[in-house]
């Protein structure tokens, strides 16, 4: 729920102020070019029914106007047709729009954010551990310092292209940000899943070297690894068809509904890590591509009612086979 909640309102934003208003620029220089085509065609046939004089009189007008039109300091006022003068106004509707404004300065905005957010994760949750002896101050300054490395590094990227296709260019923005963000995710799910099966693991292993149960026990750095190794075999031989299910047939996805979705995900899963709370790091992306759908209005709720019979089943299945291998181990050993 919390992660669709979180997705659902980051990917409103990114839609609202970067995907809607790039289909608007696009819609309205669309119209415009089919307006001066129109007007063009237009001008031609007035042209055509004039007589000799008028013809004469009027080509001269357009010849003094576009020898003026294409300098920078000519004064509309200057112009003699209409023609140019219509076209004039155009020409100037086409100017004032602003078609890569929200990739040249939300997109950047976002970008910092979601660079923040994931060293945030980085240093408080992984480099703490190391005890390097920063403070908090230091902290919060070396994730701003990040940040607006970011939206510097973003802004002159977007400045450097130069496409046609405006959703390319910002698709192509997000599509390398999505990699951050599917990084930070695979380390908050790193943060929580793993450590949630490495617990208990690690629990037993110290009850049997110490013969006692204590409240905390070190994890063999060998354990960690192993579990490791484990996460990615098993991404690698079995993992596909979830990431088929979560990636294409819950919702239509794309690199910026993507980069809100993974985000939102780890940023949920992290901060439930920083509580000690276990959580389902799957479970919360499932939700975060839901909000995604909800935005969208695509969502796949057929779908989710396999997945919702799985996690309702999953638990109480994992319990009993829990409890009838530990009776099966007892009256065998």
């Amino acid at each position: 729920m919390l992660g669709g909640l979180v997705s659902y309102l980051v990917f409103s934003r990114i839609k609202k102020n970067v995907l809607d208003y790039n289909d608007w620029a696009e819609g309205t220089l669309k119209t415009i070019k089919q307006e001066k085509k129109a007007y063009k065609e237009q001008h031609r046939l007035f042209f055509e029914a004039l007589n000799e004089a008028e013809k004469v009189e009027y080509a001269t007008k357009v010849a003094h106007d576009a020898q003026i039109y294409d300098e920078p300091d000519f004064e509309p006022s200057e112009l003699q047709s209409d023609y140019y003068r219509g076209l004039y106004e155009l020409d100037n509707r086409k100017n004032d729009i602003d078609s890569y404004k929200a990739l040249h300065s939300w997109v950047p905005f976002i970008g910092s954010i979601g660079g923040m957010m994931i060293a945030a994760m980085l240093i408080f949750k992984g480099l703490n551990n190391l005890h390097l002896g920063m403070s908090n101050v230091n902290s919060f300054l070396i994730i701003f310092m990040v940040g607006a490395a970011i939206w510097m590094a973003t802004f002159v990227f977007a400045k450097s292209i130069k496409r046609k296709d405006l959703d390319k260019s910002t698709f192509q923005i997000f599509s390398w940000m999505q990699v951050f963000t599917a990084c930070g995710f695979a380390f908050s799910h790193g943060a929580n899943d793993i450590a949630n099966a490495i617990g208990p693991f690690a629990a037993i292993m110290d009850a049997l070297r110490t013969n006692s149960i204590t409240a905390q026990n070190a994890v063999p750095p060998i354990a960690m690894l192993t579990f490791g190794i484990a996460l990615i075999v098993g991404l690698w031989f079995v993992g596909k068809e979830v990431i088929k299910t979560v990636g294409t047939s819950l919702a239509e996805m794309h690199p910026a509904s993507g980069f809100a979705a993974e985000l939102s995900a780890a940023a949920v899963v992290m901060a439930a890590s920083l509580m000690g709370l276990p959580v389902s790091s799957t479970h919360i992306l499932v939700g975060a591509v839901l909000g995604i759908g909800l935005v969208n209005r695509n969502a796949n709720w057929k779908l989710m009612k396999p997945i919702g019979l799985a996690w309702v089943i999953t638990l109480p299945a994992a319990a009993v086979l829990s409890v009838i291998s530990y009776l099966v181990l007892q009256a065998v050993f």
